[in-house]
C-alpha cells in the first residue's frame, strides 16, 4: 500500500469584481518567490482558511479587512495519494462563511478536520491537557492542532510551535511519530475514568466519615470518636442498654422503699393488689383489641367474598340465558379455511363438520342444562355459607366490643382505687423518680441516635464496596495500559524525528562550511513530555537568532522525514513562510543552501507526492525547485 501524502495541485482566488488569480503546486520543493509585500504570506493565509480554519474569512485577523472584501471566494485542489480533492470558501455568501465544500458539499469547519484526518488515515484521538486526573474533558487532537507543526507562519519563529500549550505539542508529536494511539488509547482513557471515580469516592467516603465522627461526639467515648465504626456503636448500645436496666431496678427500689414509708401495711396491700389486677386487667384488654383487629379483618375479608359470589351467580344467569338463545345457531363455515361448509352429514348420526358420532340430542341437551344446574347450586351454597359466617363474626365483634368495654370501665375503678396510693407515694418518690426517668430517657434517646448512626455506617460499608467493585475492573486496565507503554520504544520512536534535524544540519555544513557549528540535536521523549536538546541543554537557551532560524528549518526537515517511516503519520507536506528578516538578521543570502536540504530529500523514490511550499526573498540560482515569482508590490493607501 503506497503512503497516502497531502500535497495541493492548485490555490485558486475568486475577486469580487469577477477576476481570479491562481497558483499552480508540483511534487517536491515550491518557492514562492517576490519582494516584501508582494503577497506570499496572503497566499499561504489563503490556503490556510481552506485547511479548516473556523474563522469567517482568511485575512480578519491580518488588520486589513478590505482584502475580505476584494476577495469573495478561494478554492485548492488538494492531493491525498492519488485522489483528487476540491475544497472552497465562499465568505462573501450569508449562511457560508463558518462551512467549507467539498466537491460542492458543505460541511462545518469540524467535521472537514475529522473528514480530512479519517483520509489520510491519520487516528482521531483525545489527548489531556495537563494532569490526565484533573477532571477536565480530553480535548480531541484535530488537524488544526498538527497544522501548526506543518504550517510555520511568518509571525511564529520563535518555538517549536508557537502558542501552542506543551500538552498539545507534545500530542502532536506522538501523533505524527505513530504513537499516540498507544499513548492515548480508550483503555488509558477508560483507566483515568475509573481512577477519577475512585478518587471522588474517596473523598467522599472521607468526608462521610468526617461527618459521621462528629455526629457520634457527643454519643460514643472519647477514646472510640477515633473510628467510629459499626462494632463501637453496638458496643455503645449494650452498654447504654445495661445502664436503663440498672436505672429501672433503681426506679423500683425508690418506689418500694417510699411506698413503704407512705402507706400503712394494710394500704400497701390493697395497693399491691390492685396493682396486680391493673396489670392483668390490661393484658386482657390487649388481648381482645388484638382479637377484635383479627375479627374485623376476617370479616371484611369474607364480605369481598360475598360480593364476588353475587356477582358469578349473576354472570352464571345471564349465561344460561344467552345458552337458551344461542343454542340453535350451527356452524356455517370453516374455522380453519373459512368457506361454506356442507351441513348434511355423509353418514346419518354423525356430526357434519367432524364427523363424530352425534349423541342423543336430548341427552345432549339434559347434560348442559344439568352442568348449570350444578354450578348455580354451588355457587349459591357457597354464598349462603358467607351470609351465615358473616353473622357468627358480626356476632363475635359484638361480644368481644362489649367485654372491651366492660374491662375499660372495670380498669378506670381500679385506677380511681390506686390513685389516693399513687399520690401518698409520688409525694416521697416524685424527685427522685423523676431523676430516674429523666436518666433513662436521655440514654433511649442516646440509643435511638446511635441506632441512626448504625444505620448510616452502612452508606460507609456501600461506598467501600463501590470503591472495590472499581479497583476490581482498574486492575486488568491497568495491566493492559502498562503492557500497551511498555511496547513503545520512546527512544527508537525519538531517534527518527533526531536522525532527521540531524541529517539537515549536516547538510548545511555540507552546502556552506560550519555554518553549524554545535553538537548534534538530541530528543528526550516519554509518555507526559518532550524536550528537545543541543548538547546538554534546551535548544531555546543555547542558539541565538540565525542559528534558531536553521534548529527550526532542521525540525520541518525532520517532520517531513518521519512521512516515509513506517508507522508514522506525517503527511507529507510542509508549509513555511520564511520572514524577511530573522531576530534582526538579513536572510536572503541564506536562502538557497536552507532549501537544498529539501529539494534532494523530496527527490527520493520513498517521497514521492510529498511537498514542501516555502516563501523567500530571491533563491537566485537555485535549481531542482518549482519556482513561481510575484512581482506586483502592494502598497496600502
Amino acid at each position: 500500500m503506497s503512503r497516502l501524502y497531502l500535497s495541493v495541485s492548485n490555490l485558486h482566488r475568486q475577486l469580487s469584481a469577477g477576476q481570479s488569480e491562481s497558483l499552480a503546486f508540483g511534487d517536491g520543493v515550491n518557492l514562492l518567490v517576490g519582494r516584501p509585500n508582494t503577497g506570499k504570506t496572503k497566499w499561504l493565509q489563503t490556503l490556510d482558511f481552506l485547511l479548516g480554519d473556523t474563522g469567517e474569512n482568511p485575512y480578519e485577523a491580518s488588520g486589513q479587512p478590505d482584502l475580505a472584501s476584494k476577495y469573495s471566494s478561494a478554492s485548492a485542489s488538494l492531493l491525498i495519494g492519488e485522489e483528487k480533492i476540491h475544497v472552497e470558501r465562499r465568505w462573501m455568501v450569508s449562511g457560508a462563511k463558518s462551512k467549507i465544500y467539498v466537491e460542492g458539499s458543505a460541511v462545518p469547519a469540524r467535521e472537514f478536520q475529522q473528514w480530512l484526518m479519517d483520509k489520510l488515515s491519520i487516528p482521531l484521538l483525545h489527548f489531556p491537557k495537563g494532569n490526565p486526573m484533573s477532571g477536565q474533558t480530553w480535548p480531541e487532537l484535530s488537524f488544526r492542532m498538527i497544522l501548526r507543526h506543518i504550517y510555520r507562519q511568518q509571525r511564529f519563529w520563535g518555538g517549536i510551535a508557537d502558542q501552542q500549550p506543551e500538552a498539545e505539542q507534545h500530542a502532536a508529536l506522538l501523533l505524527f511519530l505513530g504513537i499516540a494511539e498507544n499513548v492515548y488509547s480508550a483503555e488509558y482513557g477508560k483507566l483515568i475514568s475509573l481512577r477519577m471515580q475512585v478518587t471522588k469516592l474517596e473523598a467522599r467516603r472521607e468526608q462521610f466519615h468526617q461527618t459521621i465522627a462528629e455526629f457520634a461526639k457527643g454519643l460514643l467515648d472519647n477514646d472510640q470518636i477515633v473510628s467510629v465504626t459499626t462494632e463501637a456503636v453496638n458496643e455503645a448500645v449494650d452498654s447504654l442498654i445495661t445502664k436503663i436496666d440498672d436505672f429501672h431496678r433503681d426506679r423500683n427500689e425508690v418506689l418500694a422503699r417510699d411506698s413503704k414509708r407512705a402507706l400503712s401495711p394494710e394500704a400497701l396491700g390493697q395497693a399491691a393488689h390492685l396493682g396486680k389486677e391493673r396489670a392483668r386487667v390490661l393484658i386482657d384488654l390487649a388481648e381482645l383489641r388484638h382479637k377484635l383487629e383479627a375479627t374485623t379483618k376476617r370479616t371484611e375479608e369474607i364480605s369481598r367474598y360475598q360480593c364476588e359470589l353475587e356477582n358469578e351467580v349473576g354472570r352464571l344467569a345471564r349465561a344460561t340465558d344467552a345458552g337458551m338463545v344461542l343454542s340453535d345457531l350451527q356452524v356455517t363455515h370453516c374455522p380453519a379455511c373459512d368457506q361454506t361448509v356442507n351441513r348434511e352429514p355423509l353418514h346419518s348420526g354423525e356430526c357434519f363438520l367432524c364427523h363424530q358420532q352425534l349423541p342423543d340430542e336430548i341427552l345432549m341437551k339434559e347434560l348442559g342444562v344439568a352442568r348449570l344446574l350444578f354450578e348455580g347450586d354451588r355457587l349459591s351454597g357457597e354464598l349462603e355459607e358467607s351470609k351465615d359466617l358473616l353473622l357468627v363474626l358480626s356476632d363475635e365483634g359484638a361480644n368481644i366490643r362489649q367485654r372491651i368495654a366492660t374491662l375499660e370501665i372495670y380498669l378506670h375503678q381500679i385506677q380511681q382505687q390506686l390513685a389516693p396510693a399513687r399520690h401518698a407515694v409520688a409525694a416521697l418518690a416524685q424527685e427522685d423518680v423523676s431523676e430516674i426517668d429523666v436518666a433513662i430517657g436521655q440514654m433511649n434517646e442516646r440509643i435511638s441516635q446511635l441506632r441512626r448512626v448504625a444505620a448510616a455506617l452502612e452508606i460507609g460499608n456501600t461506598l467501600i464496596k463501590q470503591i472495590e467493585d472499581l479497583e476490581e475492573q482498574i486492575e486488568p486496565l491497568q495491566r493492559t495500559v502498562d503492557n500497551m507503554l511498555n511496547d513503545i520504544d520512546f527512544e527508537e520512536k525519538a531517534s527518527f524525528l533526531e536522525d532527521g534535524m540531524n541529517s539537515y544540519l549536516r547538510a548545511l555544513n555540507k552546502y556552506r562550511r560550519d555554518v553549524w557549528r554545535h553538537t548534534d540535536v538530541n530528543i528526550d521523549l516519554s509518555k507526559s513530555s518532550i524536550s528537545f536538546r543541543v548538547g546538554r541543554r534546551r535548544w531555546s537557551s543555547v542558539l541565538g537568532g540565525t542559528d534558531t532560524l536553521y534548529f527550526l528549518m532542521a525540525y520541518h526537515y525532520g517532520l517531513l522525514t518521519l512521512s516515509s517511516q513506517k508507522g508514522c503519520h506525517y503527511p507529507g507536506l510542509s508549509i513555511i513562510d520564511l520572514p524577511g528578516e530573522f531576530l534582526g538578521e538579513e536572510i536572503e543570502d541564506k536562502e538557497n543552501f536552507i532549501v537544498q536540504p529539501f529539494i534532494d530529500l523530496l527527490r527520493e523514490d520513498k517521497y514521492k507526492g510529498a511537498q514542501l511550499v516555502m516563501t523567500g526573498a530571491s533563491f537566485s540560482g537555485l535549481e531542482g525547485a518549482n519556482i513561481q515569482h510575484l512581482n506586483q508590490v502592494h502598497v496600502a493607501q
